[in-house]
């Protein structure tokens, strides 16, 4: 296996752990713990939260590397991505949407993951109300995960 085929085989390595986490706290933890009462839920959530923000965010910092590696061969540089031109071609312009939509997605993880989440949990800690903070946590991940699909439509778009 040569060096980049290498970086691309990480790189897709670190995609499928990072969606196939979200999917799997989506289409699984999410409803399945909706048997459960809401102490035994809070605390379900605060953990596996906790264990998957240091998956997760391992994973999307393996893409962030890998795809600068990606983007260089591709003939990216620093100049010609920051006065644009690299993104002009059709290629260069769905990249551009693609990092746009990994951007967005990374905001909005951070803002679960660090505000709402330890927030939710903080509250129910404190014996409040945390559902309102819960919903919106779960806003969140729902349109990151949403984002996240995009991403890999976006990169099929690109290797085909």
């Amino acid at each position: 296996m040569r060096g980049y085929e290498l970086v691309v085989f990480v790189h897709v390595l670190a995609a499928m752990v990072w969606v196939g986490g979200i999917l799997f706290l989506s289409l699984v933890v999410v409803p399945a713990s909706r048997r459960y009462p809401a102490d035994v839920r809070a605390r379900l959530f605060a953990d596996v939260g906790r264990r998957f923000r240091v998956v997760g965010w391992t994973a999307l910092a393996i893409l962030a590397v890998t795809g600068a590696v990606q983007m260089a061969a591709r003939g990216a540089t620093l100049a010609n991505v920051m006065d644009g031109s690299f993104f002009q071609t059709p290629w260069g312009r769905i990249l551009g949407a693609k990092l746009l939509a990994v951007s967005l997605m990374m905001l909005l993880t951070a803002m679960h993951d660090f505000v709402a989440g330890p927030a939710a949990e903080r509250a129910a800690r404190a014996g409040g109300d945390p559902e309102r903070l819960r919903r919106r946590a779960g806003r969140l991940a729902r349109v990151t995960a949403i984002l996240a699909l995009i991403v890999v439509f976006l990169a099929v778009q690109l290797v085909r």
